[in-house]
């Protein structure tokens, strides 16, 4: 008897359907789609559909439009073209109207058609010398068939090797096989509660639908089964976090050092970061568990709030952590906030990969002794042999650059788990609500007071580049900075993209006897850190660099971003590093170098020269790009996704959010057994990783 476990083994290893000779050879062939089980047979969807509802009379048929008619033919003749082939004509009318069909190379088709039987005639009519069908598909009208005619016909990706029909063929043959093991994965309230099709029904449909109805319920089933999937496997782990943390640990809410940090800062907190503070404060306090994002656009101030909270537990006697996803942006948040601390007898140590072993072993036993207040470091935090005496808080910088299971491994060193992320990428709600369905999203949207706006322009041609250059000069000699930016380290035979080379041979020469600086990925760390604190320290003028610059480097001094090849990156990495700017009293600009006559590419730099907001360059940035490129990475989980608008089906995703909360509530225990298949468990296994 077949079993549910059956359709995840190979061909070889199960019973099959009965299989001609030819079909076994055939079935070996889908190998080459990536099709090696049951299972990934039902669920190679179609990507497209030959809908042929569309019947129409003769009289009603309009050019160029693919349609069926139903008529009989009333002459059938066979000749040969100039090169021997043979061409079949046919006369057919419907009491409507006439209709000439001609078949090139098919001379069977004079043998099988017959005049005065009643046929379906399925192609594109075009009017030229008359009305025309070339190379109709057509079938027998049955006894059925008398009165209504619905065929959709799925269309597959596929090779040469392989037809529509033979995949048609064995994606029916195998869903009669197994269908009785297809069990159902969504809870049944559910199902009743917004009319879902059955599993086993929406495999059919979305294969053979008799109707379009049909086709789109489908497809709404096959959307909030991908997005329970997904919720349940990142609410879960959230759900069952707070859970296991039933004894609720109390603050004695000291707040003197937060008061004398808050004192020694030269500018206020907007109200956007009042009021984050207060929600986590107000968590903390009451001894939740805190699970948050912090989204801000650049230079919104999220850092400063991480680092209060951070202070706040650590009077409160617990340590911090903070986590970041390079050396470089590790060390920036070490080294500016060393004094900030020293003087408040708080005690902050560096821990990253490039540490001796000896001072490694040191300050790991420090950290374990609780001798260390806050850790800064890079995924060396998540370490086996880093074990904290009290760690209450972690914050997470960048958090697109890690993924779930890290932020795990963090979290478990942790006494409370209390988790708060910071992206300095805007996100989208939809994709915020995707991929931190696990984490409260608190939004500073409010930039600093006189923080000015980037100016923004596209170059294109060799005049705007030379009126840029004189541009430059004039800022230069007012002793602004510059940054400039390339996508490659050196040059590429394959992508005629400018290096980092490439620009400084320009640079030298449309603005000699500047101090410059080249920064990239390959460098040594020490290496980097030496470039970037001579520009932060006016010892250099421009430095050219990879997109390593990206985050966390903060020179206020710096008021022109120059980014090469623009076309090649997305919105929001744009956006990123015209954020480095801007930082300053000054007015800033970024110059976007672009040769690219795609509309698509023009389009997209159109948009970063009319805004300033993360959030719209995001959304845009979505529409253009799949969710995982707009992060630089491939975020799986949510590429994969098949029926899910993540732009549009913002109220589908917070509709599952929230039924996975309600139903973890109800069925706390019970979820490995009941609630998904194995199949859906393996599936999201690997699903959330960045």
């Amino acid at each position: 008897m077949n079993s549910y476990s059956d359709l995840h083994k190979n061909f070889s290893e199960i019973s099959l359907p009965k299989l001609t000779e030819k079909e076994s050879k055939e079935l070996n062939k889908l190998k080459k789609l990536g099709i090696t089980s049951v299972y990934s047979l039902l669920t190679y969807f179609p990507r497209g559909y030959d809908n042929r509802n569309n019947l129409k009379s003769i009289s009603e048929l309009s050019n160029n439009e693919y349609s069926v008619i139903k008529a009989v033919p009333i002459s059938i003749t066979i000749s040969n073209s100039f090169n021997l082939k043979k061409i079949v004509k046919a006369r057919v009318q419907d009491g409507t109207g006439i209709i000439d069909l001609t078949w090139f190379s098919s001379p069977y088709v004079a043998k099988s058609l017959k005049q005065g039987t009643e046929y379906y005639f399925i192609g594109t009519a075009k009017r030229s010398y008359g009305l025309q069908m070339v190379n109709p598909e057509y079938k027998i009208v049955s006894s059925q068939e008398k009165k209504s005619y619905s065929e959709i016909l799925p269309i597959y990706s596929s090779s040469k090797d392989i037809s529509q029909n033979t995949l048609r063929k064995f994606i029916k043959k195998f869903f009669n096989f197994y269908s009785s093991v297809l069990f159902e994965n969504i809870p049944l309230n559910i199902l009743k509660k917004y009319k879902l099709l059955s599993r086993r029904d929406s495999f059919f449909n979305i294969h053979f639908p008799k109707t379009e109805y049909l086709l789109e319920e489908s497809k709404r089933r096959f959307a909030i089964e991908e997005l329970l999937i997904l919720q349940m496997g990142i609410l879960a782990t959230r759900y069952f976090t707070n859970l296991n943390n039933n004894n609720l640990y109390k603050l004695e809410d000291k707040k003197s050092l937060v008061k004398e940090f808050l004192s020694n800062l030269n500018f206020s907190l907007t109200t956007a970061q009042k009021r984050v503070i207060t929600q986590i404060y107000k968590e903390l306090s009451n001894g939740k568990i805190t699970n948050r994002l912090i989204q801000g656009d650049v230079g919104s101030g999220k850092t400063i709030v991480s680092m209060l909270l951070l202070l706040y537990m650590v009077e409160n006697g617990y340590q911090g952590a903070i986590m970041a996803p390079t050396e470089i942006l590790a060390t920036q948040h070490y080294l500016s906030n060393y004094d900030k601390f020293l003087k408040l007898g708080v005690k902050v140590e560096l821990l990253t990969g490039s540490l001796t072993p000896k001072k490694k072993k040191e300050l790991v036993e420090k950290i374990t002794s609780g001798d260390v207040d806050i850790v800064i470091g890079t995924h060396s935090l998540i370490q086996e042999n880093i074990i904290f005496k009290k760690l209450g808080l972690i914050v997470i910088d960048e958090q697109h650059r890690f993924g779930v299971e890290q932020r795990k491994a963090i979290r478990d060193k942790g006494i409370l788990s209390n988790l708060i992320v910071m992206s300095a990428t805007p996100i989208p709600r939809s994709l915020a609500l995707s991929i931190y369905g696990d984490l409260d999203v608190s939004i500073i949207d409010e930039l600093p007071p006189g923080r000015k706006p980037i100016k923004t322009k596209c170059i294109s041609t060799k005049s705007d580049l030379n009126k840029m250059y004189t541009f430059i000069h004039s800022q230069l000699s007012e002793n602004r900075q510059v940054y400039f930016v390339a996508p490659l380290i050196e040059e590429s035979e394959k992508m005629a993209l400018k290096s980092i080379y490439d620009i400084e041979e320009e640079v030298k020469i449309h603005l000699p006897n500047y101090r410059i600086g080249i920064l990239h990925g390959k460098m040594k760390n020490a290496e980097k850190d030496s470039v970037m604190h001579d520009f932060k320290a006016h010892k250099l003028d421009i430095i050219i660099s990879t997109t390593v610059i990206e985050v966390g480097v903060d020179v206020p001094n710096a008021s022109i971003m120059v980014i090469s090849d623009s076309e090649r990156f997305g919105l929001s990495s744009l956006h990123q590093l015209r954020g480095r700017v801007g930082r300053g009293s000054h007015s800033s600009y970024c110059f976007l170098i672009s040769k690219s006559k795609n509309e698509n590419s023009t389009a997209r730099m159109q948009i970063m020269e009319s805004t300033n907001d993360g959030f719209k360059i995001a959304e845009e940035d979505l529409k253009l790009r799949k969710p995982g490129e707009i992060f630089g990475t491939r975020q799986s989980g949510l590429t994969d996704f098949k029926f899910i608008d993540i732009i549009h089906d913002v109220k589908t995703i917070q509709l599952v959010r929230d039924e996975c909360l309600n139903y973890l509530k109800l069925n706390v225990g019970k979820i490995n057994n009941t609630y998904l298949e194995n199949d859906i468990n393996e599936k999201f296994k690997n699903k959330n990783k960045i």
